[in-house]
């Protein structure tokens, strides 16, 4: 169980976050190392944080754990949420009337401060006391990430599982902020760039700038790519020394 420390050690607004939706999914070529959830997830959690209640992200949507979404109320009634104060099980009531008073607190709050990127998180401690059992929040993202985001991105991109370290853990992060359905859809370029026969992983970069996300976030994607494209010449460059 989360302590009242834990809950508010911040008073910032949490991480970006953006509608999630799989893509269909392709098996993955035999003799490849296949990624799993966990060289992914401390990035994640750098980004997105890691906050086992209700708060507004920086699109002003309710959301919990690592950037989990909870389009409505009803998103919120499949996790197990807990009262901090006492340890004991939320109902069902309960966990309907928490999001409805972060939705509306957001509501105030956006009246109040047109120009507000999500809502602090000390003032969505103060409207719930609703959290989720410790670990979960890493558990629901992993579950996740192996389940949706990764097998989306493989039916994506065929050969995903044999892309530098970087480029996988830009896509993912991608993929993890936007759904892999709207990173199919708004990045048209990119994924052809990644998708070719020679995967063009500085035009990726070039073509990897999203407007919803910080500055920062967007420039440490454009430099993986970049780290990618930079490893994936030196292969290239290998054999033709040795030949030489």
């Amino acid at each position: 169980m989360a302590t009242g420390a834990e809950r508010t050690r911040s008073s910032d607004c949490a991480g970006d976050a953006g509608l999630d939706r799989p893509a269909p999914t392709q098996g993955v070529r035999s003799g490849q190392v296949v990624a799993d959830a966990g060289r992914f997830l401390k990035e994640l959690k750098r980004w997105e944080g890691e906050h086992p209640f209700m708060y507004v992200d920086t699109r002003g949507h309710v959301t919990t754990g690592i950037g989990h979404l909870l389009k409505t109320p009803n998103d919120a009634l499949k996790l197990p949420w807990q009262h901090g104060t006492t340890g004991q099980p939320a109902t069902q009531a309960d966990i309907k009337a928490a999001f409805e008073r972060v939705a509306d607190a957001w509501t105030e709050h956006k009246h109040d401060h047109p120009e507000a990127k999500g809502m602090p998180l000390n003032r969505c401690v103060e409207v719930s006391d609703l959290v989720l059992p410790a670990g979960y929040s890493a558990k629901l993202a992993t579950d996740r990430l192996n389940g949706e985001f990764l097998k989306g991105l493989r039916g994506v991109f065929p050969s995903f599982d044999s892309f530098p370290m970087p480029a996988q853990r830009a896509l993912v992060d991608m993929a993890y902020n936007l759904g892999v359905a709207r990173l199919e859809q708004k990045f048209p370029r990119l994924v052809a760039a990644c998708r070719a026969p020679a995967p063009d992983f500085a035009t990726a970069a070039a073509e990897s700038h999203r407007s919803s996300s910080r500055e920062s976030r967007n420039r440490a994607t454009r430099d993986l790519f970049l780290e990618a494209a930079r490893l994936r010449e030196g292969v290239q460059v290998m054999p033709r020394e040795i030949r030489s």
